[in-house]
């Protein structure tokens, strides 16, 4: 029973299969299924299991067919599917943590450092090496372990950016409400936004009102 003259909360729908995958990196368009994080506009989009398979279907983690096999592997197993969405958020967080270091060029503590190796440690120990394209690759199929088929794709792919690329390039969204994390390609280094058509936009708008508030005080 709703409290005399409360609105009812309103809650965005998930956008879990349509969200921007603008950060450059699988592990960094992981974490950015949740925005806004510690503020009133926070959203979040990863819910459940469905929302997650969402995801996981969008982002090309695996294949369709793949994402098919884990639905109807779980559908009629609502605790392990529960369980399997309770790693993958415990996983992301963990991965935020590492990238919002990064962004604030702060030293990563060892402790966040041995989970994710722990994390991928158990990956590899249900994946198999097979040859694509003239190289070898990891392949993690669900047939031998759902959860490793969700996450190991993203512990690897946060494992190479951490051992391979510029660290320096992790940047996070300066726009008001956002707080994703992206991998800065551009020459000069200075990329701001997660997307300069939705964040920087805004940002700009908000200036512009601003500047005509001063003059009309």
């Amino acid at each position: 029973m709703r409290a005399p003259g409360k609105a009812p909360t309103v809650v965005a729908p998930s956008r879990a299969g349509s969200l921007d995958l603008v950060g450059g990196e699988l592990a960094w368009d992981f974490t950015n299924t949740s925005s806004a994080r510690g503020s009133p506009a926070h959203q979040e989009h990863l819910r459940d299991f469905d929302t997650l398979m969402q995801w996981v279907e969008h982002a090309r983690v695996m294949p369709p067919s793949d994402c098919a096999h884990i639905r109807a592997a779980l559908s009629h197993h609502p605790r392990r599917a529960r369980r399997v969405f309770d790693r993958a958020i415990e996983l992301r967080e963990l991965i935020w943590m590492i990238g919002t270091a990064l962004a604030e060029q702060r030293p990563l503590p060892a402790r966040l450092l041995d989970l994710l190796s722990a994390a991928h440690a158990e990956n590899l120990r249900h994946a198999e090496m097979r040859m694509r394209l003239g190289s070898y690759i990891f392949v993690f199929d669900p047939r031998r372990d759902i959860l490793a088929a969700i996450l190991g794709p993203i512990t690897l792919s946060a494992l190479t950016l951490l051992m391979e690329k510029d660290l320096l390039r992790t940047r996070r969204c300066a726009g008001q409400e956002c707080g994703w994390l992206f991998f800065d390609t551009t020459k000069n280094n200075r990329r701001r936004w997660c997307e300069m058509r939705v964040c920087g936009n805004r940002a700009k708008v908000r200036a512009i009102r601003e500047r005509q508030r001063g003059r009309m005080g």
